[in-house]
């Protein structure tokens, strides 16, 4: 492991297309968390919203 990182440091124009596509792919995972996070969020909110105005229950 450690061979291909000191070959990926000695050459670095194969160093950097990787680093872009690692990038992207944080950047892709990143975005489907926060998307998820919101639904969450939206949906929590209509649920107390709906909670509170049809009240607890019997």
């Amino acid at each position: 492991m450690t061979g291909i990182v000191q070959w990926l440091l000695a050459n670095p124009i194969f160093l950097i297309p990787i680093l872009l596509l690692v990038a992207i792919l944080l950047f892709a995972i990143l975005k489907r968390l926060i998307k998820m996070a919101v639904i969450v969020a939206i949906a929590s909110i209509l649920y107390l919203v709906l909670v509170e105005y049809f009240g607890a229950g019997p």
